[in-house]
């Protein structure tokens, strides 16, 4: 038993210290090297490696529950005696409660003061008062959780449980310290939904299909046509140029604004010249073109997982709406998968040889934070309608990164519902364990009777059957406040849609131009366009067969 405990706790803080360094590395990527702040450095990556590694926990969660049950007699093992199994589910509750009040303390405080800690620093002001300034601020957002936090205190549920479960009455016994922090983390939930289909779902179907595809590199054009077309351009500018060497000339209208087009068009050319010559001449860019066959077959695999993924959550809000155990009145809970989910199934299987579930867990979470980061990258963080930040290699300015880090975090805390309730519920909940579901002498025995060791649901014995502590949390939420649940099923079918609307948009996009400096947008229009004009210029001079 101790070998199994210290064996999954080991295995953890390795991946927390992967995801750690991983946080390190994409901090580093994007944040602007000419503009860079050490406070909001240090706090993306804070915010992000304690946001992966409380995703990152739950497969932990599901394997110590799991572990607890013999799997040949549908019991509970010798070992596992209600003492050491509620030590070890009140140690996870320690830490998931700890690390969701940091990750509320991040949201609330430590962000928006580094953010507006930073946005002083324009003013020229002294240290003291740009602390000073920014707690000022923060204060706005401080107030907010400690509402929420009184509310969750005021907040009553239902002393009635839609169904006469032991294992739904529990979740009513929780303290009122419980229930307040479990009010904020939902309020939060519901915002990080926000940001779950507006940004993880276009990126989901983006980031594969964009794998697929490839860059359009303007490599096609060499460097001698570069310089050819900047050879004409210059010849034009000179020839309107002579025409007005007399100083008595005025230079009309007409070519004054065909000069100054020239002109455009000639930085835009030096532009294009030098970024080709430095794209042939950098290591990594030759890499990559090895590398290209890798990430298309990555590519082809991430679009199945993807296609896996939707299906998964498209049967579960099926399955919810169809066989919930009391519908809207608990949030569309479901006992177990009545309609066959594909990814549940695979994981269910994984779980009986830990750690590949494990990895395969980290590997999925990964992904949805990875589609979240395209995502942002290709939708640029955004008010409605006004462009705030992009977010960009070297570019990302530090109120970008604080900015982004709060949708990544949020997106993070939603993917916990996802996870546990829709991608895979029952792996979720109860992990590999089954129980004797067959008593003889009021005893329970299934020696004989092997197809009686049926899976746990929620209608399984609770003294056999051990909920993991995520599934315990948001069957909470869902119970003390029902339209959280219901909330959260709709948003996912919104996921599904923006999704498809995703990959629609995916598959009819042209492939990026890797040489764009995509922090000008006007700019890189304008090189567009230019590029069109090279390649009617190479096919009227002979350049092209």
């Amino acid at each position: 038993m101790a070998a199994l405990v210290f064996g999954a706790w080991s295995i953890y803080i390795i991946i927390c210290a992967v995801l750690f360094v991983f946080s390190i590395l994409l901090t580093k990527y994007y944040q602007d090297k000419h503009d860079s702040e050490r406070l909001a450095t240090v706090v993306t990556i804070c915010s992000l490696a304690l946001c992966l590694s409380t995703v990152a926990l739950f497969p932990v969660d599901i394997f110590l529950v799991s572990s607890t049950v013999d799997l040949r007699t549908g019991l509970k093992h010798e070992w596992a005696t209600k003492e050491i199994v509620e030590g070890i589910v009140h140690n996870l509750k320690f830490i998931y409660y700890g690390s969701y009040g940091l990750i509320a303390i991040f949201c609330a405080f430590i962000i928006p003061f580094a953010y507006f800690y930073f946005e002083e620093l324009e003013e020229e002001q002294t240290n003291s008062q740009r602390v000073a300034a920014a707690l000022k601020y923060t204060g706005f957002f401080v107030a907010f959780i400690f509402i929420c936090l009184l509310f969750g205190f005021i907040l009553r549920p239902s002393e009635k449980v839609p169904i006469d479960l032991d294992f739904f009455k529990e979740l009513l016994s929780s303290s009122l310290g419980e229930n307040s922090i479990s009010f904020v983390i939902s309020i939060l939930m519901v915002l990080g939904m926000i940001v779950f289909i507006c940004y993880t779902a276009p990126g989901f179907s983006l980031l594969p299909i964009g794998m697929i595809k490839g860059t359009n590199k303007i490599n096609s054009v060499s460097n001698s046509e570069l310089s050819f077309l900047l050879n004409i351009n210059r010849e034009k500018q000179r020839i309107i140029k002579a025409k007005y060497s007399d100083p008595t000339k005025t230079l009309s209208r007409k070519d004054a604004k065909q000069l100054e087009i020239l002109r455009n068009e000639e930085k835009v050319l030096l532009r294009q010249l030098r970024l080709a010559t430095e794209s042939r001449s950098e290591i990594w860019n030759k890499i990559k073109f090895v590398l290209r066959p890798f990430e298309l077959i990555i590519g082809f695999l991430l679009t199945i997982l993807t296609v896996v993924i939707f299906v998964s959550i498209f049967l579960t809000c099926i399955d919810k709406v169809k066989n919930s155990l009391c519908g809207r009145e608990c949030g569309y809970i479901i006992n177990h998968p009545d309609i066959f989910n594909p990814l549940n199934f695979i994981f269910l299987k994984a779980s009986k040889y830990f750690p590949i579930d494990y990895f395969f867990m980290v590997l999925l979470i990964l992904y949805f934070f990875s589609s979240t980061v395209y995502g942002v990258i290709s939708i640029g963080i955004r008010f409605l309608w006004v462009h705030l930040y992009k977010f960009r290699k070297n570019s990302t300015p530090p109120q970008g990164l604080l900015f982004g880090s709060i949708l990544f975090m949020l997106s993070l805390l939603a993917l916990n519902y996802t996870l546990t309730m829709v991608v895979v519920p029952q792996y979720a909940q109860f992990g590999s364990q089954k129980y004797c579901n067959h008593t003889i002498n009021e005893q329970r025995n299934c020696t004989g009777h092997p197809q009686l060791i049926v899976p746990c649901d929620v209608t399984a014995p609770t003294d056999i059957c051990t909920p993991t502590v995520i599934s315990t949390f948001i069957h909470r939420i869902t119970i003390n406040a029902p339209f959280f649940g219901v909330i959260f099923y709709y948003a996912h079918w919104g996921f599904l849609g923006v999704a498809l609307l995703g990959f629609m948009y995916a598959m009819i996009r042209s492939p990026n131009n890797t040489l764009y400096d995509d922090s000008d947008d006007e700019i890189s229009e304008e090189e567009q366009g230019l590029l069109a004009n090279i390649r009617r210029s190479r096919v009227a001079n002979g350049l092209d067969d």
